[in-house]
């Protein structure tokens, strides 16, 4: 592969820098399709010599490393570019997502179209953060936009990342924004003394350090993804009300407020955090009419859940879905084959979605199904027509003696009570860690030590094979001593020998329990997460609490039982709740108020 340099001048004369991959082979005059990533990550590592003479930068860029190699080999273009306000382009960061950022997708792509080896065809593609910019995009309507691969990413950027259930997950917003910072003072994250002397940082443009210098010395005005730490409701939006905010960021702020106003009318800050959340621009996500590929890991955080929302809330023609047996970077970890091949190759399967969408082959894809998903304890993939499969609805009830039984219960007056443990937690290998690119090749452990902590009702042993696939679904009516409670809610596997499996969770906290009509795909039932909407907790008075699980695809064997645990507090990830001061529950589980979870349980 060929890679070239440039800065790229925007409307107000902040210059991003561009990287060109281009493949080895390609002879003067030709014009290929182009694969453009917009990142915040660093389009290209800088790698010094002597090390340059034996590393590759693409051998540091994970997936899409390998990825831009197999593009090229096929005939395809591959542009990068750091985002305005990171890596060595100029300018600052109000915020993630900002529209300066999503207006300057638009420019790039004017600049795509002008260059002598572009036909004019574009896709955009990324993972993670990179992902959510590739969606982004199609905001602009531009003409050259005809397809989206989106990996393992936000869709409703509350709910999938931020605070999950409305429960702030304040350990990625701790550690996510402390790395991100560094990436914008040109630090690698936590580097030896190793990595260090091997790299300089961001890759300059063409050799020009005093540009990478002066770029990041403007980087000093972004803001501090810390910040949203103050965030409780989806209508906040601690970010444009921060103390600290210099007189350069404030001004940036003021050119977004601009553009927000012609979008979402005067009130837009009533919307809060979801400006920076692709959901909320259902109207040009539809109206540009794109295809998208949704790609999602049932133990990379929540953003299975995110891609099938995604999918299922702008169904755009010759749109796909694939979920599988991945952490946020791909590897796969299913707990009965981790580390092995799933015998699905995700790369291919993406180059055949560009082949059919930007390349020369329309019918690369024409035959396959939409939806691939990837069951675990089966190991096996399947094709499907439609989301949710097919299943029958299994409701088990939470019974006397720690049980989960098939029918309701008839007391007139039962539950459990439970001292809320706030030294509980799902340790260090989780959904949740994977989303700072660690590979989980052993996730959660033998869980039931930590059981122990928790409150768990246990189905009998399964006389048959059961398989879940899709959004398992909770009702609990719980009273607690405080005014607000955060409750997490884990499905698993207790095998024969008393050893537990996690399969999967969900969380949520009680001051956010209305429910109304939902704005997107969901599958449970719709919380706002706003401000009017808020309903504290009447200390030890019932409340009924329905939210969804993490979709999963499962295979519990024969005689295994099913269990569901339930937690006050997830430590070392979510912010606790209360805040401070101890708590107890009472979970009902009596003919009036009777707890349950209901299973999405597809016929074999």
């Amino acid at each position: 592969m060929r890679r070239s340099s440039h800065y790229v001048t925007m409307r107000d004369g902040v210059r991003l820098a561009v990287d060109v991959w281009a493949p080895a082979s390609m002879k003067p005059g030709e014009r290929l399709p182009v694969v453009l990533q917009q990142t915040r990550y660093w389009r290209t590592p800088d790698i010094r010599f002597p090390f340059s003479l034996f590393a590759n930068p693409l051998d540091y860029q994970g997936i899409f490393g390998r990825f831009k190699r197999e593009l090229a080999a096929h005939g395809y273009i591959w542009v990068d570019v750091d985002t305005r306000g990171s890596g060595a382009s100029f300018g600052n960061r109000p915020w993630d997502y900002a529209p300066d950022e999503i207006q300057d997708g638009a420019e790039i792509m004017d600049w795509i179209v002008r260059q002598p080896w572009s036909n004019g065809r574009i896709a955009t593609v990324g993972a993670s953060y990179t992902g959510s910019t590739a969606e982004f995009a199609a905001i602009n309507r531009h003409p050259a936009h005809r397809a989206i691969v989106n990996v393992s990413s936000e869709f409703d950027q509350y709910q999938d990342i931020l605070a999950p259930g409305g429960v702030p997950l304040t350990w990625w917003l701790d550690d996510w924004g402390a790395q991100t910072a560094a990436l914008d003072r040109n630090e690698i994250p936590g580097a030896s003394w190793q990595e260090k002397l091997a790299s300089g940082g961001v890759a300059t443009v063409n050799g020009r350090a005093r540009d990478r210098a002066q770029a990041v010395a403007e980087h000093r005005d972004n803001y501090d993804f810390r910040e949203l730490k103050a965030m409780t409701y989806r209508d906040d939006f601690p970010l444009i009300t921060a103390a600290s905010a210099s007189p350069a960021r404030r001004a940036a702020q003021e050119r977004q407020f601009v553009w927000l106003r012609g979008k979402a009318g005067p009130d837009f800050l009533s919307n809060g955090v979801d400006l920076a959340s692709t959901h909320f621009y259902l109207a040009d996500l539809r109206a540009q009419n794109i295809p998208s590929y949704a790609v999602g890991g049932w133990f990379d955080g929540t953003y299975a859940n995110a891609a099938i929302k995604r999918y299922l809330t702008v169904p755009n023609p010759g749109s796909k879905l694939i979920l599988g047996p991945w952490d946020h970077s791909q590897h796969n970890i299913s707990p009965f084959t981790a580390g092995g091949a799933t015998k699905f190759d995700l790369l291919a399967e993406l180059l055949k979605y560009l082949d059919a969408t930007i390349g020369d082959r329309a019918d690369a894809v024409a035959g396959d199904a939409p939806i691939h998903y990837y069951t675990m304890g089966e190991e096996r993939w399947h094709a499907a027509q439609s989301w949710p499969v097919a299943n029958t609805p299994l409701t088990l009830w939470f019974a006397g003696d720690g049980g989960l039984a098939p029918t309701a219960p008839t007391a007139r007056l039962a539950f459990d009570r439970y001292a809320v443990d706030y030294a509980a937690t799902t340790g260090r290998k989780t959904r949740f860690n994977t989303l700072m690119g660690r590979y989980l090749l052993n996730p959660y452990p033998d869980r039931r030590e930590q059981d122990a902590r928790l409150l768990v009702h246990d189905s009998a042993p399964l006389a048959t094979d059961t398989e879940v696939t899709g959004h398992p679904l909770v009702t609990l009516t719980l009273a607690s001593s405080a005014d607000d409670a955060a409750v997490f809610v884990y499905l698993e596997d207790v095998a024969p020998d008393g050893s537990v499996t996690y399969v999967t969770e969900g969380e949520f906290r009680a001051l956010h329990r209305k429910t109304g009509a939902a704005p997107i795909w969901q599958a449970g039932p719709w919380h706002s997460f706003r401000k009017a909407d808020a309903a504290p907790l009447t200390p030890n008075a019932p409340a009924e609490l329905a939210f969804e699980l993490q979709p999963i695809s499962y295979l519990f064997k024969a005689g295994h039982r099913i269990r569901i645990a339930l937690a006050g507090h997830d430590a070392g990830h979510f912010a606790r709740v209360p805040a401070t001061g101890d708590a107890s529950w009472q979970v009902f589980r009596d003919a009036a108020r009777a707890s349950r979870v209901v299973l999405p349980v597809v016929t074999r």
